[in-house]
């Protein structure tokens, strides 16, 4: 337990740094260490677990302040074109469009000079580029920052590896090869060699299927496959990630008892099954941490001590994330530990509970037949899926309503798949005949699994829409581990209190009822309107996205941006979370890095009326926009409309003047609002160009405001200086991404600002300004 207590501090440790952002490992680790010397000196025996778990927190925290948060090369990012000599250090990644390369770079050349550098840059080459791992290269481009989507930050999957340079469209060239690591280089080309083998004796999809189940390698199937898998809850399958090298190798275990092979020697032989399909991947970080957290759940099952597997479990997620504290954010490596997790907690209660409804309902023979055919794999799926399906929904935004049918309806056979498919693949290169023989017998359960999984993803109801709260995910996944370690260690007052509980069950209820019924009261409380005028501008991306609170608490959407996820978690996490109403919906133009994310806002929220400057456009998304706003009133809204709402603020259209035409630039005719509360005004842009500014202005509007919004994200030549000097603004907000292919914003309109302060959601995330009509508050 002692163990447990060390892995949990450290872990909380890192989280908690990283989340705060302390970046001082000496002052952490100072501090752990005169914590542990005074609380072993002067806590109670019994309470020394404790003081381990609080010192290997201050521990973890100094881990996290060596966390690299960029590269030497990183420095060289948006800074035009340049060529970069370095070495090709992964296996090649090619893909329909690109072949992806890891170059660990060692040099740069930009305008005609050498510089020596580091880091490693993912390097988007040719699809056809014939490139192997251990060639030296030059590729030529533009340093990018890695971008972040709707749900998914491909800087932070990135930076994990210790990448924080990208570059696309590369011209490459090789310079030398034969480079790199032998064995691994060895291994890479028998991987290759079995895709190959494969391939040649099996037809699609069967052989796309067994090269993803055996290498990985997934790309062999049809796009609308993959997305089958996924509507189903079965992509682990086809992937090789923990969720499955658990199953498989519980599965194999189990199988092997059940064959009165002795426990220990049935361990030995998963581990050895384990161990081949690892090498035979070509044993990646993400296929070794896999085969790490199977082999603990292997290892203590066989030595019969569950108390050593969740131990086992902890001291990998130790090592792990003591070797790359980042590990912790990989949603690989937490469905892999929380699948095993998931199977040594709950594999036992669902055993005896499946006993239990077996022996009601059915003859003891009967029993004793079914048992081993369905006990399995109804035990083992929902033993894994338990923990790890709050994380689907957390992390994927759907939930498939299928997935333990068709989980118990193709895990079964999957060892015996990949069994089949390994020893074919090994005998392919000998005994080609024989090799063909099982890779056709493979073919019968191969074609079953494709049939099964499409079959269900028919269904209409095959998945749906879920967007969980990371809160509620990490809260509840909080109190399974906690509870697991309770019933572990068995602590007295943990005991004594289960007992006490137990002995008042009704006066329990009624105090949790009511300290339930207390925080929701709470909540609603600090929900209430304030007061004052808040704006909201919301880190949407390279977009626009802000959400106006009035005093008396109306709620107004200008805008979204292109990605659900990002726009609802932000209304979720600024909205009461019972209001279902936005009392406006404001499109300022149809351009669909505007308004992509609005329509799964109307599929959630009311709108009391939808707003838009009328100009028409032709693509599927803004028809999509226009049916679900039809449900609602809407208005076309012009220069000289003014909105005036109960609780004093004013809502001023200064642009456009007329309804836009069909060709006209969405960006000259953006619909241009400010907002007034008071003596204090904020003049929303959003993407307006110089030539609509211009308009504007030629239109007499006056556009005063105190806080102005940069137009076009600080666009190159696109702020009119008039337009700048008519607003006559005390702040400027400027909504942009780090990662954006533009440069936005310009170093020259950032110098037009001259000294007015300047609050930016690229570096600061997303903003929040409120007022109460006379002064101006930020939370920077």
């Amino acid at each position: 337990m002692r163990l447990i207590y060390i892995a949990l501090g450290w872990t909380l440790g890192i989280v908690w740094a990283v989340n705060s952002g302390s970046r001082t490992p000496l002052g952490w680790g100072l501090l752990a260490v005169f914590s542990l010397v005074v609380l072993w000196l002067w806590w109670p025996t019994r309470w020394r677990n404790v003081a381990l778990g609080i010192s290997a927190l201050l521990l973890g925290g100094a881990r996290a302040g060596y966390i690299p948060i960029s590269s030497d090369i990183a420095n060289y990012n948006a800074l035009g074109g340049l060529t970069i000599h370095g070495q090709v250090i992964g296996a090649p990644d090619r893909r329909d469009t690109a072949t992806l390369l890891q170059v660990q770079a060692h040099s740069i050349t930009r305008i005609g000079q050498t510089i020596p550098t580091s880091g490693i840059v993912l390097v988007y080459a040719p699809p056809s580029a014939t490139i192997h791992y251990g060639d030296t290269l030059n590729a030529t481009g533009v340093l990018e920052i890695p971008g972040v989507y709707d749900s998914f930050s491909y800087a932070d999957y990135l930076a994990r590896a210790g990448i924080f340079s990208i570059m696309r469209n590369a011209a490459v060239e090789v310079t030398a090869t034969d480079g790199g690591n032998p064995a691994y280089a060895w291994l890479l080309q028998q991987k290759d060699r079995a895709a190959t083998r494969i391939n040649r004796a099996l037809p699609e999809p069967q052989a796309g299927l067994l090269v993803g189940i055996l290498l990985g390698d997934a790309r062999g199937l049809s796009p609308q496959l993959q997305a089958d898998f996924a509507a189903t809850g079965a992509a682990h399958i086809v992937a090789i990630s923990g969720f499955n090298m658990v199953i498989l190798a519980a599965t194999v275990l189990r199988v092997l008892e059940a064959a009165r092979v002795p426990r220990r020697v049935a361990g030995a032989v998963a581990l050895v099954v384990i161990g081949v399909y690892t090498l035979l991947v070509g044993a990646g970080a993400s296929v070794v941490r896999a085969a790490l957290m199977s082999a603990v759940l292997i290892v203590g099952q066989s030595l019969g001590r569950k108390g050593f597997i969740m131990a086992t479990l902890a001291f990998t997620a130790l090592v792990m994330s003591a070797v790359n504290p980042l590990v912790l954010w990989d949603v690989g490596f937490q469905l892999s530990f929380f699948a095993t997790f998931g199977l040594v907690t709950f594999a036992d209660p669902l055993t005896r509970a499946l006993d239990r409804a077996l022996n009601l309902g059915l003859p003891r023979e009967w029993v004793t037949r079914l048992k081993p055919l369905i006990a399995e794999p109804i035990v083992v799926s929902i033993a894994a899926l338990i923990p790890t399906l709050p994380l689907t929904a957390l992390y994927f935004q759907r939930v498939s309503l299928v997935q333990l049918a068709v989980n118990l309806l193709v895990v079964p056979i999957q060892s015996a798949v990949l069994l089949l498919g390994v020893a074919a693949t090994l005998l392919g290169e000998w005994l080609f005949p024989l090799a063909q023989l099982l890779y056709w017998g493979d073919l019968v359960l191969l074609g079953w699994t494709v049939a099964v999984v499409r079959r269900f993803a028919s269904l209409p109801f095959a998945d749906v829409e879920f967007f969980a709260a990371s809160s509620a995910v990490w809260g509840a996944l909080a109190i399974m581990v906690t509870g697991s370690v309770l019933r572990a260690a068995r602590p007295r007052w943990a005991e004594r209190g289960a007992q006490w509980v137990q002995s008042r069950a009704v006066f329990v209820m009624v105090i949790s009822a009511g300290v339930l019924l207390t925080a929701l009261c709470l909540i609603l409380w600090r929900a209430r309107p304030d007061g004052n005028l808040h704006i909201h501008v919301l880190d949407v991306g390279h977009s626009n996205g802000v959400l106006i609170v009035t005093p008396r608490g109306a709620q107004l959407l200008v805008d979204g941006g292109r990605y659900p996820s990002r726009l609802l978690t932000h209304l979720g996490e600024r909205m009461p979370f019972h209001d279902r109403t936005l009392e406006a919906v404001i499109l300022t133009q149809p351009d669909e890095n505007l308004y992509g994310a609005l329509p799964a806002v109307l599929r959630r929220y009311d709108a009391g009326v939808v707003i838009h400057n009328g100009q028409p456009n032709l693509a599927p998304a803004y028809d999509e926009l226009l049916t679900l706003a039809a449900a609602f009133p809407q208005v076309e809204a012009r220069a000289g409309t003014t909105i005036t709402l109960s609780d004093g603020v004013t809502l001023d259209v200064l642009a456009p003047a007329q309804r836009p035409a069909l060709d006209v630039a969405p960006d000259d005719g953006a619909l241009v609002l400010r907002v007034s509360y008071g003596d204090v005004s904020f003049l929303l842009t959003g993407e307006l160009s110089a030539d609509g500014q211009a308009a504007l202005l030629a239109s007499e509007q006056w556009p005063l405001a105190d806080v102005f919004q940069l137009p076009l994200h600080g666009r190159a030549r696109q702020l009119d200086g008039e337009f700048l000097a008519a607003a006559q603004p005390q702040a400027v907000v400027i909504q942009s991404d780090r990662a954006n292919r533009l440069g936005d914003p310009d170093g020259d309109v950032l110098t037009q600002l001259g000294d007015l302060p300047l609050f930016r959601s690229d570096t600061q995330g997303s903003l929040h300004l409120w007022t109460d009509g006379i002064t101006l508050w930020d939370d920077g």
